[in-house]
């Protein structure tokens, strides 16, 4: 493997931080395969000639990830009755997530991530045609480009980055089988007040989450999203504990305001 920049090294020790989770079942890609390096990028409209005046965000080059296979699929494991109860652990922090399994419930929560590299990303066709009844959407739809997705479940949750001319930063929309979404925008697709960046910096503490991105929009959680409050309250009270060297304080406000 080619030197990793300081952003890929840090999204490889949270991976490893959930695939090393006694309490966390998982299911990790594979991290060895890299793009080229970002600053190798032809001209964008190299990739699309709709591109040629586009303008990437300034630190997208420095923070984008290359890795190929980088993603994972997890869920809290169910506590067991263990014959075991004197085995010997190396270390206290690995005796204290144990204990964490083995002496009160989990809450029941999963995630999934799958961070397309920002070659790929650059290397799609146009977004989906699917569900536009204007030009307005057919048009918005069109410059869509899937930058996470969920293929490890199924699950149908994906963002997108939309690389349209003239915007700055670039948005970062999300889509969900749920009523969400307002006109003249396409049903089932959100904006999210958050930057390429900060996304991947949201994705080191919610390891995905699902549901997490709701935090980053307008929308009320209030009703009808039982489930993804779930998950979400459910992360907020296990990953402090298992995950101590994050600060879960911004989240803990985010969903606080969603309520």
């Amino acid at each position: 493997m080619s030197e990793l920049t300081p952003n890929e090294q840090r999204h490889l020790t949270s991976l490893e931080e959930i695939a090393n989770c006694p309490v966390l079942d998982a299911d990790c890609g594979d991290t060895d395969r890299l793009t080229p390096p970002l600053e190798a990028l032809p001209p964008l409209g190299a990739f699309n000639e709709k591109w040629a005046d586009l303008v990437l965000d300034e630190d997208i080059r420095s923070c984008g990830l290359r890795f190929i296979d980088f993603g994972c699929r997890w869920s809290t494991r169910a506590g067991e009755d263990d014959e075991d109860d004197d085995v010997a652990y190396d270390d206290e922090e690995e005796a204290a997530d144990n204990s964490i399994l083995h002496t009160r419930e989990l809450p029941e929560i999963s995630g999934e991530f799958f961070l397309r590299p920002f070659h790929d990303i650059l290397s799609q066709p146009d977004g989906p045609a699917r569900g536009a009844d204007t030009e307005f959407q057919r048009q918005f739809l069109s410059e869509l480009r899937v930058m996470d997705q969920t293929p490890r479940s199924g699950a149908g949750m994906l963002t997108y980055i939309r690389l349209k001319p003239g915007l700055g930063p670039l948005e970062v929309w999300y889509s969900d089988v749920a009523d969400i979404g307002a006109s003249p925008y396409p049903p089932g697709f959100i904006k999210m007040d958050i930057t390429y960046r900060e996304y991947l910096d949201a994705i080191l503490l919610t390891k995905g989450t699902y549901g997490w991105q709701y935090l980053y929009t307008d929308i009320s959680l209030a009703r009808g999203f039982g489930e993804i409050r779930g998950y979400l309250e459910g992360m907020l009270e296990l990953f402090p504990e298992i995950f101590p060297d994050h600060d879960y304080s911004p989240l803990v406000e985010r969903l606080e305001a969603r309520l």
